[in-house]
């Protein structure tokens, strides 16, 4: 039987590894979406905003997703079969202007203020009965407009930005008979960079061994 150097298998190794996490896998099909608990302190115009905390087919940690349809409801603990729909150059303006909300509204040096606004930015865009935004508990139909129109001109500017880095959750089946359809949601699209870390670190490894063996042969 051939045998093989340790450089070659290290370098077959890594090459593996990285063309199984090509951005082609990142994007599933379908996943199952279970709506683990939400918040903290995420309270505006008396419903629940950014963030909602999944669990994605079942894995931890938890993903923290935006919804962007307003009128459909879900409840903690509720689980469904979700359609992944990456935001790409053919998306839609008003997707691409969702990416902008999310990246705002997930931005931890967003204030909790702001990031409530472009929930309800987000609402507004994608349900069209839904014109103005409540008054109670702070929420500014001001300050929406705002995040809107930012989020246009972000678009206008440099779309790059937002495709790619995001997908849309679509409920596809799985929910209770009887019960409304789930809420549609964005989050980042998964970047497996521990995994990543590691054939890139197979690849160096193989690398020096073979660059060893050169000098010392």
């Amino acid at each position: 039987m051939k045998k093989f150097a340790v450089s070659t298998v290290l370098a077959i190794s890594a090459f593996c590894l990285l063309s199984w996490l090509s951005p082609l896998k990142a994007y599933a099909g379908t996943v199952t979406l279970t709506l683990e608990n939400v918040g903290p302190g995420n309270n505006s115009g008396g419903v629940f905003t950014y963030p909602y905390n999944f669990s994605i087919d079942g894995k931890s940690p938890y993903v923290s997703l935006m919804c962007y349809i307003y009128y459909e409801e879900i409840y903690e603990g509720e689980t469904w079969t979700a359609t992944v729909v990456p935001i790409n150059s053919s998306s839609s303006k008003d997707d691409l202007e969702l990416a902008y909300l999310f990246s705002v509204a997930s931005n931890p040096s967003t204030p909790p203020a702001t990031a409530a606004d472009a929930q309800w930015a987000a609402w507004e865009l994608f349900d069209s009965a839904l014109t103005t935004a409540p008054t109670q508990n702070g929420v500014s139909q001001a300050g929406v407009t705002t995040e809107l129109t930012n989020a246009a001109n972000a678009i206008s500017t440099d779309p790059s930005e937002f495709y790619s880095g995001y997908q849309l959750y679509v409920p596809d089946y799985g929910w209770p008979e009887g019960d409304g359809t789930p809420q549609s949601f964005i989050g980042p699209t998964p970047e497996p960079s521990s995994l990543i870390l590691l054939g890139s670190g197979l690849l160096a490894a193989a690398g020096a061994l073979y660059r060893r063996k050169r000098r010392t042969a």
